[in-house]
């Protein structure tokens, strides 16, 4: 996903918390920031914050999945119904995953398990590392955010105010959260087949689709390129308009927000948990859209766009609806349970 996606789903988000009445005072911070999201949502992509290796390439924001041979207790296998009952029917992998027959009994017993070269460079880790560490920067805001979140942390009153986290710097770091979340809902991020890679025509043109119908009104140089100075007031005016803006793309993914349920984390998951089994579906996903038989694991054959959805446009609009809607979903679900994890009283 480009820029521009990752900055419409990270603030359809905070319009999706607001519309089903959730976490209000995260809504309160987020919403007058709303435009920062095309900053916060892209950093993961951006060269430069990859010095030092901290994100060499596109390691921590992708988990490729393939069949491994060796896995003698079956660690690595998940069954269909387990996966299912782990991703959780309110998602529309879960939708899509269901009505679909062409991934056999046979499929679904055998052994996959992501290809991660180092140790702690995929998505899911990241997302983990950042989940936990945005719960001490809350924990540690300033007097805005202290009064935003139940309680009082005493120890607050000891730290020097610069030390203390700003709402945009609290909001940049959800912005951030959102584009590892969204991207372990795209199939070509999750598939370790050499047709998933970019450029191999496939990945780069279902992100230009998916960029078109999101707009250039997303663009960082439309959203940023004539911010002013504003007031309060005036921050929550603009914050209104930018999330009807983003609404109205809905229709572009065939999106229906309407009975969203933002839950919290299937039982038993932490966020590290719950991304896997999410990528773990987005993989299912990314074997039907180029399917496993015609395209096998480890071959060199390409799987073009065109060839893809040119006869089978359902398809496209399928995967456009499931993919939009968990990555917004997704990132609700999460961002809600941060919240929730540091608003306990």
């Amino acid at each position: 996903m480009n820029q521009r996606t990752h900055s419409w789903i990270a603030i359809r988000s905070i319009a999706l918390l607001e519309d089903r009445n959730e976490v209000k005072n995260l809504v309160k911070m987020l919403k007058p920031l709303a435009r920062l999201a095309t900053i916060g949502a892209w950093v993961p992509d951006d060269i430069d914050a990859k010095r030092g290796g901290s994100g060499s390439s596109t390691d921590n924001h992708i988990l490729k999945i393939e069949p491994i041979q060796y896995d003698p207790a079956g660690r690595f296998v998940c069954r269909k119904a387990d996966l299912l009952n782990h991703i959780g029917n309110h998602r529309k992998a879960y939708e899509f995953l269901s009505n679909d027959s062409s991934l056999d009994d046979d499929w679904w017993n055998k052994s996959y398990r992501g290809d991660v070269d180092r140790p702690g460079q995929h998505l899911a880790n990241r997302a983990m590392a950042m989940s936990t560490m945005m719960k001490d920067l809350l924990l540690m805001g300033n007097e805005t955010i202290d009064a935003l979140i139940p309680g009082s942390i005493r120890f607050a009153r000891y730290m020097a105010k610069g030390t203390r986290t700003e709402e945009e710097a609290a909001a940049m770091y959800y912005f951030m959260l959102s584009h590892f979340i969204a991207d372990s809902c795209m199939p070509c991020h999750c598939d370790a087949r050499k047709l998933q890679g970019y450029g191999e025509g496939l990945h780069k043109e279902l992100e230009e689709h998916w960029s078109k119908a999101v707009g250039k009104q997303f663009e960082k140089s439309a959203l940023l390129g004539t911010l002013p100075d504003m007031t309060e007031a005036e921050a929550a005016t603009d914050g209104n308009e930018i999330l009807a803006n983003a609404r109205q793309v809905d229709a572009k993914f065939g999106l229906d927000f309407g009975q969203a349920v933002i839950g919290d984390l299937q039982k038993g998951h932490d966020v590290w948990l719950e991304l896997i089994f999410i990528c773990r579906a987005t993989f299912s996903i990314a074997s039907i859209m180029a399917p496993f038989r015609q395209y096998p694991y480890g071959s060199e054959v390409k799987a073009p766009f065109d060839t893809l959805f040119g006869q089978n446009s359902s398809l496209l609009k399928q995967l456009d609806t499931a993919t939009m809607y968990d990555a917004v979903l997704n990132t609700a679900i999460i961002w809600k349970y941060i919240w929730n994890k540091v608003s306990v009283d």
